[in-house]
């Protein structure tokens, strides 16, 4: 595990991270830059890395709450993330995620008289491409090989090898393939 200079990691009680490949925190941060990366893992909290490895950029903000699990496989979270987890969030393998992605698996608050699920786990294959500025929200599964288009809001599941884009996230292409 590798934490580039300025990041914070702050674990709790029985908190732990299962690294198989390296992780890489705060990476591709410039000499002097302030964007600083924050890693707060509450009690009984876990993190997974995979054997392939795993680089979250600079500037992201990662909490996982207490009994929270985060699994990460291999690829890379570009600069700016913000990443909620309340019970389960699964990255899989060669991921490609821009900058300012948040992914949420709870709402954290509930409304009154709605009722309904406050969390529920996310899951993002593997080999996706998330573009800029998408935020993945609580329930939410979304295909191996998929595509977010900039700027979507995924609220519902994304099939394998499409590509969503808007708000909320549609599917407006099927059979995709990206590389990078």
């Amino acid at each position: 595990m590798i934490c580039n200079t300025g990041s914070v990691v702050q674990m709790g009680e029985k908190s732990y991270i299962d690294l198989r490949g390296h992780f890489f925190l705060g990476d591709n941060k410039l000499c002097g830059a302030s964007a600083n990366c924050f890693l707060r893992m509450d009690e009984d909290a876990k993190l997974h890395i995979g054997e392939k490895g795993f680089s979250i950029y600079y500037g992201s903000d990662i909490v996982l709450f207490s009994g929270a699990e985060l699994k990460l496989g291999s690829g890379f979270i570009n600069s700016y993330a913000k990443i909620r987890c309340h019970s389960l969030i699964e990255i899989g393998d060669g991921v490609a995620i821009s900058h300012d992605f948040t992914v949420m698996d709870s709402d954290a608050h509930e409304l009154f008289g709605k009722g309904g699920r406050k969390t529920a786990p996310v899951k993002i294959g593997n080999h996706v491409w998330i573009g800029t500025r998408v935020t993945v929200l609580k329930g939410v599964t979304i295909g191996d090989g998929a595509v977010i288009g900039a700027g979507a809001v995924v609220t519902h599941d994304i099939p394998p090898c499409c590509l969503a884009v808007g708000i909320p996230a549609r599917v407006v292409r099927e059979n995709v393939d990206w590389r990078t």
